[in-house]
């Protein structure tokens, strides 16, 4: 397995780990409308891209210095 495999796996599980929560939380509060739902899929699939970009930015400043 290389370094990327484990990335998106990693990635992977933690978009549907996010998703789950998500989709749980929306049916025990009963907030659940189709745009809601739309919504919480899209952030938990791109939040864990944000932070690994900018975790690179900030090695990658870091290294600079």
């Amino acid at each position: 397995m290389n370094l990327w495999q484990l990335f998106w796996s990693a990635y992977l599980v933690i978009a549907v780990f996010a998703i789950s929560m998500t989709c749980r939380e929306q049916r025990r509060l009963r907030q659940t409308t189709p745009l809601k739902a739309l919504l919480g899929c899209v952030a938990c699939t791109l939040w864990p891209l944000l932070v690994t970009a900018m975790l690179l930015l900030i090695s990658a400043d870091r290294k600079k210095s």
